[in-house]
């Protein structure tokens, strides 16, 4: 009996001794987590996609007065189309002079939303093309008095006025997605990813990068990635 008391009395004072934090734990049934002093390493932020807009570069001559579809157009020839007998509103001339001075071929870009892409370099040749997209670059491979003829990504050749184009550069993604990046070095931080078709504005270009803007996006791509530089090509 006396040794039974003993025992009792050993575990009542192994319970009065046990910390309060003893108790608090076993009331909601937590367990302790050790400290390790470091927070875990943020994940890193994935890069922002640039797609380029909906709708197509260039319309069928025939569906010139119908609404731009998602999709763009399959490569066939077009079906010529009848010539007109009145002056289309971008094909109006008001008697200047080119203003280009850089002799063909070299690259300029689409100045409107709607460019008609003519047989020959005059308003009474048939339209083959229009063009649906404003920024889009192109080659300028000759000049006719105020008409150039151009040649777009697709191979896609015809006339256009003068005043249809402008000489701020723009070029044209390529391939799959490329990837933007803060400074002109393969290592440097991927600020976007551009996908294939998307046309974004020039500042600057050197043998191997160039600075452009798409999207919202500033960065620099390689220059293998985009059409619409001559070879060798260098933009201050």
């Amino acid at each position: 009996m006396a040794r039974f008391t003993a025992l009792c009395a050993i575990i009542l004072i192994s319970i009065l001794q046990t910390p309060q934090a003893f108790a608090a734990m076993a009331a909601d049934g937590s367990n302790p987590v050790p400290s390790t002093g470091t927070n875990p390493a943020p994940k890193a932020a994935k890069p922002k996609v640039v797609a380029p807009k909906a709708g197509e570069v260039k319309a069928s001559a025939a569906k010139q007065d119908q609404p731009a579809r998602a999709n763009p157009p399959v490569a066939t020839a077009p079906t010529a189309a009848a010539a007109v007998a009145s002056k289309p509103a971008d094909d109006k001339s008001d008697g200047s002079k080119p203003v280009e001075t850089k002799a063909a071929p070299h690259f300029a870009s689409l100045r409107p939303d709607k460019v008609f892409l003519r047989s020959g370099p005059s308003a009474d040749f048939p339209v083959q093309w229009v063009f649906v997209r404003r920024g889009l670059p192109v080659e300028i491979l000759a000049t006719f008095d105020i008409w150039r003829k151009i040649r777009d990504f697709d191979g896609t050749e015809g006339w256009v006025h003068q005043q249809m184009l402008t000489a701020r550069r723009s070029v044209l993604v390529t391939g799959g997605i490329r990837d933007l990046r803060h400074d002109p070095d393969p290592a440097s931080a991927v600020v976007a990813q551009l996908e294939a078709g998307v046309v974004a504005a020039v500042s600057h270009c050197n043998p191997g990068w160039c600075e452009v803007k798409a999207g919202g996006y500033k960065g620099w791509i390689n220059r293998g990635d985009v059409w619409g530089l001559e070879p060798d090509e260098i933009i201050p």
